[in-house]
């Protein structure tokens, strides 16, 4: 019974709680990419999570679509892209196969929205660990960053339970 409620816990722990964010500029396999990815980080697995979360920003500032296929990242054994929707009064958690990115626009991999899911660790992911991050186009472009690890306990430090800037009314 408890690890049932351990395994819905930590989903919404994945699903719902802002992150933080930290700046790194990607590096693109081509020259003259017109791809950005910034703030890219994933998150500890928490104890007994089969899965954990990596979020980040993808900017498109070419003239062309670029339409995302897949993700690697270093140290895992598998990485799935995706989404939440909602149906039928419900969020749900559901895996895609791509991501279209229009020309000169971007967007978020965030808690809620786009992610990804990192499953199958070769080793325990440390506390400000540097991974790398590469995503894969459809265009055989490639664009490799680091990813921050980062831990829950200081996503919820961060977020909302430092008081030291609250002012009463």
């Amino acid at each position: 019974m408890f690890s049932k409620y351990l395994g819905a816990f930590v989903t919404a722990t994945l699903i719902f709680l802002p992150s933080l964010t930290f700046s790194v500029q990607a590096q693109s396999q081509e020259h003259g990419s017109n791809l950005q990815l910034n703030n890219a980080k994933i998150r500890q697995f928490l104890p007994s999570a089969k899965s954990t979360a990596a979020y980040f920003s993808l900017a498109n500032h070419s003239d062309k679509q670029r339409v995302l296929k897949s993700a690697l990242i270093s140290k895992m054994g598998r990485v799935e892209m995706h989404e939440h929707v909602h149906q039928n009064g419900m969020m749900r958690m559901q895996q895609v196969n791509e991501i279209a990115i229009a020309a000169h626009s971007s967007i978020e991999f965030k808690p809620g929205g786009y992610h990804l899911m990192a499953f199958e660790p070769a080793e325990e992911l440390k506390k400000d660990e540097q991974l790398s991050l590469t995503l894969l186009f459809a265009n055989g472009e490639q664009v490799t960053a680091s990813l921050q690890v980062v831990s829950l306990q200081d996503e919820m430090q961060q977020k909302g339970h430092d008081h030291s800037q609250h002012n009463h009314h």
